[in-house]
């Protein structure tokens, strides 16, 4: 995954890190807040299933690269609501950018003529966690998250079937998601860097129906580096 994070992303994880010593007179106030709001950036690696289509099913690919991992943007809103000392609810609605090409080798069923296809997926999302506050040092804590992500391909309104263009195979994705946390306080903004992983698909590929494409994707388990600021 690291290979795909831009050196612009770097360069803000070691901006935030740099901040760390930063001092926090207002940490209270940050705790005892009932609720903060911010902004989340994300970098995710997706790991995508390919599925061949037969008499308008599809069925999965059991040969050549019929998987691959694609890279991928996250940009949400924070609302973090309070819960007791150790817990609090967190929402983070927003939107979620995938794009890549896949390119068929080694693969006997019969495909279409373009030589690659595309992966775009412009996906709405709705992530609900628990936070959980196990250990917090000063200005500083560490967080576990666990909860459910909802999320909508918008581009399952797009009619057109131009065969370059990969489907994704649901509409409508449930999953659960865990990851962990690191957050520090600065005078004005809370700052945070957590690592996530969205798996465990709750809602099953929509196989069925009428298929048009020669071949469809299953976005399967993601990974995810985040930065996030509240305040």
């Amino acid at each position: 995954m690291v290979k795909h994070i831009k050196p612009a992303a770097l360069l803000l994880c070691i901006s935030l890190l740099s901040l760390h010593f930063v001092p926090a007179h207002a940490q209270e106030g940050f705790d005892n807040r009932k609720a903060l709001y911010g902004l989340h950036l994300g970098f995710t690696e997706n790991r995508v299933d390919i599925y061949h289509t037969q008499g308008g099913e599809a069925y999965a690919l059991k040969e050549g690269n019929h998987s691959f991992y694609a890279p991928g943007t996250r940009i949400s809103v924070i609302w973090d609501f309070r819960m007791g000392d150790h817990f609090r609810l967190r929402a983070m609605p927003g939107v979620s950018l995938i794009g890549r090409t896949w390119v068929p080798d080694n693969i006997s069923i019969p495909t279409s003529p373009s030589v690659e296809y595309k992966v775009k997926n412009v996906c709405g999302e709705l992530p609900i966690d628990v936070k959980w506050i196990p250990f917090r040092w000063g200005n500083r804590q560490l967080y576990l998250a666990s909860g459910l992500s909802y999320s909508f391909d918008f581009t399952s309104f797009n009619k057109d079937l131009d065969e370059g263009t990969i489907q994704r195979l649901n509409t409508h994705d449930l999953r659960f998601i865990c990851g962990i946390g690191y957050e520090f306080d600065t005078r004005f903004v809370r700052l945070g860097i957590e690592l996530k992983a969205d798996c465990f698909n709750i809602l099953s590929p929509n196989t069925n129906g009428s298929h048009s494409n020669v071949f469809y994707f299953n976005n399967e388990p993601s990974f995810s580096i985040g930065f996030n600021i509240e305040v």
